[in-house]
């Protein structure tokens, strides 16, 4: 039997194509993004009116009910009846900390369309502005509803004029990040406009809401809903306007089906023969084609193994299916098919095109893997890889307190950074100290007590958290020639900072440099392998080989083991032994990167470090004590916004100064700022603290305190 007893309706009409909505719920912290989806479920009949707002139904994991915030992505499948018929919501709620942006990022590319939450005092912030941004690149349509409408009224004392004139400013807000970051041929046609009906209004807590056609319908007006707060009868607003029926009506007029959406989505996130099989089954959203999907979310599951949860393009799913996993390059049989329902899955037989599933036995499949109807795995290509807004800045060592844990603590980790992929596992080759990096303090947190969940009781110990830094060139540097260490084969590298051009088109989408001059390699931290001899075709059966040396060397670089960033290496020169015995992987790949080594050190290299973007809203009274603290951690002030009774200070800090910034604000303000800080760039280390940084770094390290000469690296020069 299953848990939800509108399953089978749902199942029903998962094949008709214009009557399903893939829809995401997306916002900055706190403006109310799980209070709507607890109220939408609520409406559809999932959830007890009395539990909205504190059921947090999709907040099923026990450390987001315990913080209050959402960390992981959870999509449950609803179905609302209309006059015209019923239809399925497939919602995917999203966090809404900075932290977690890449889940966001993720989910996007499994929905069409987005809801997107903004809190009416605090209007549109740093997150939303992400999320935007976003959900523009994956050709996913936003939507808005303006939430704490009532703080307008009952806090702020706004009248009538007051409060349309901040309505106009978020919506012409919103309607500029369209501008900047939408495609040409979608900015005009997705604007905001009430008169249109794709902006609702209301709150959430209090469960009413509506659109301009609404109020028409009802004939309220908004001196109503004035008039019912100062009156203390704002509970009869939501027998008059159902904020559920706003929103969901709101998403199906203007949220396309997948039939549309796809149309114009596949292209973008799909780069292959647009004519072929495949191609034309995904853009027409085919049923009987081959089965085409994307994973954007794994997990482990206790009963079922690996559970991999995506999008399917094309195509029909069932349980036996053979697929083939592109990455992967492995053919797996679908074990159960399934659909989520929040905490809960639910097996089904079979499920079509243009709908969020789920699969297990696909022990192999990783976020962003493309699976494919195993008959058509010759003519697939890959999704586009899943482009994040921001990387791992912060990190802590980890070890187990008994050394014979060791092997369940790899297991342990390598199972976190499945599940989560921006969090980056690592081994420091001189300490053997375990590395985890993420986003931010909170991730890493969250991140550790996942872990040590997974861990049944094992013991570890972790390092205070540590910043991440990247080493860059910035001058060319000389041709350095290396042999390897058999001394058998000789290379030769030039590191140089990239041009600016070069760096801009791989920021804005690596595959398009792949057939750009002669470009052999771009690497995870943005560095590029050109071969500059003309003949690497020539070495075909060793092309591997080097390009797994440029990986090494640009993965620690030699001033203090951080990764190389923003660096062009040109393959000058290879001699090879006519001994195959002397052409051993390892030999290559030591020789390749002490050449690069070599040079590097002679291109004037240099320290970064990670700056955040930090946005705190702060009662005005309290906004200069804010404004000091940013300063005294190095940080810049770029602006100053007055909204409302709040002052919204935006400012630049770098990240190694942000450890304690919390507890800081939260002293200074008594608890009534709120903040959020996000990876904005990278920033030279001031001079005056590079040499100290280095030396620092080096030592946690277990390098020699001063960093190597050119000459140590060039064998052949001695």
């Amino acid at each position: 039997m299953p848990k939800f007893k509108q399953i089978l309706d749902i199942l029903n009409l998962m094949g008709k194509k214009e009557f399903i909505r893939n829809l995401g719920i997306v916002a900055h912290i706190d403006h109310g993004k799980t209070t709507l989806t607890d109220l939408l479920l609520a409406g559809t009949g999932l959830l007890s009116p009395k539990m909205v707002g504190s059921a947090r139904v999709l907040d099923y994991l026990e450390e987001e009910q315990k913080r209050g915030i959402t960390m992981k992505t959870a999509n449950i499948s609803l179905l609302y009846p209309t006059t015209y018929g019923s239809f399925i919501i497939n919602l995917v709620d999203t966090p809404g900390h900075v932290d977690f942006t890449g889940k966001v990022t993720r989910a996007l590319r499994s929905i069409d369309g987005a809801i997107v939450v903004v809190d009416a005092v605090e209007e549109v912030m740093a997150q939303t502005e992400i999320v935007i941004r976003q959900a523009l690149e994956e050709r996913v349509r936003p939507v808005l509803f303006i939430n704490k409408v009532d703080r307008l009224i009952a806090e702020l004392k706004l009248n009538e004029e007051q409060i349309q004139k901040k309505f106009t400013r978020i919506i012409d807000n919103f309607n500029d990040l369209l501008e900047i970051y939408g495609e040409s041929q979608f900015k005009d046609k997705w604007k905001l406009n009430p008169a249109k009906g794709n902006v609702a209004f209301g709150t959430a807590l209090h469960r009413w809401g509506f659109t301009l056609s609404i109020a028409r319908q009802k004939k309220i007006k908004f001196s109503t809903i004035i008039d019912a707060y100062k009156n203390t009868e704002y509970q009869i607003l939501h027998k008059n306007l159902p904020l559920h029926n706003a929103i969901l009506d709101m998403a199906i007029k203007h949220i396309p089906n997948p039939l549309e959406a796809q149309k114009y989505r596949v292209e973008k996130i799909w780069k292959g023969n647009m004519g072929s099989a495949v191609g034309q089954a995904m853009t027409s959203c085919n049923d009987n084609g081959p089965a085409v999907m994307c994973i954007t979310k794994v997990q482990a599951d206790p009963n079922s193994g690996l559970v991999a949860t995506g999008r399917l393009f094309s195509g029909t799913v069932k349980n036996g299916d053979e697929v083939y996993l592109v990455n992967a390059q492995k053919e797996s049989v679908v074990q159960q098919v399934s659909i989520y329902m929040g905490a809960f899955r639910e097996p089904v037989n079979q499920l079509a095109a243009g709908n969020i599933v789920a699969l297990s036995g696909l022990e192999l499949a990783k976020v962003g893997e493309t699976i494919v109807a195993a008959e058509q795995c010759e003519d697939m290509v890959p999704f586009e890889r899943i482009r994040y807004v921001s990387e791992p800045v912060v990190t802590v060592a980890i070890e187990p307190k008994n050394p014979k844990d060791l092997p369940g603590l790899l297991a342990a980790m390598d199972k976190l950074a499945m599940e989560d992929p921006n969090l980056d596992i690592s081994i420091n080759r001189e300490t053997g100290e375990h590395l985890l990096s993420g986003m931010g303090e909170l991730h890493l947190e969250v991140a550790v007590k996942l872990l040590t969940d997974y861990l049944n009781g094992m013991e570890i110990a972790t390092s205070s958290p540590r910043v991440v830094y990247r080493e860059t060139a910035t001058r060319e540097g000389v041709i350095a020639t290396a042999k390897s260490p058999n001394k058998k084969n000789k290379f030769a590298a030039q590191a140089a900072p990239m041009e600016e051009d070069l760096a801009r088109q791989i920021e804005q989408d690596e595959n398009s440099t792949k057939n750009v001059g002669n470009i052999l390699m771009v690497n995870e931290y943005k560095n590029v392998l050109v071969d500059c001899i003309g003949k690497a075709e020539q070495f075909r059966e060793i092309l591997d080989f080097i390009i797994s040396g440029f990986t090494f060397a640009c993965k620690a670089g030699p001033l203090c083991g951080e990764p190389l960033r923003g660096v062009k290496i040109n393959l000058k020169g290879i001699q090879l032994s006519e001994n195959p015995e002397h052409l051993d992987p390892v030999e290559i790949m030591r020789g390749v990167g002490k050449a690069i080594f070599g040079s590097f050190l002679t291109a004037k290299p240099m320290l970064f470090e990670p700056v955040y973007r930090t946005v705190v809203s702060s009662p005005t009274e309290l906004a200069g004590e804010c404004s000091k603290i940013i300063s005294s951690r190095r940080g810049k002030i770029s602006a100053f916004e007055q909204k409302g009774v709040s002052t919204v200070i935006t400012g630049y800090i770098p990240v190694a100064e942000t450890f304690g910034l919390s507890a800081e604000l939260r002293s200074v303000t008594s608890g009534r700022a709120f903040w959020q800080s996000m990876f904005d760039h990278w920033e030279k280390v001031p001079e005056k603290l590079e040499a100290k940084t280095i030396k620092e770094v080096r030592k946690r390290k277990g390098l020699p305190s001063e960093v190597p000469k050119p000459e140590r690296f060039l064998e052949e020069n001695k």
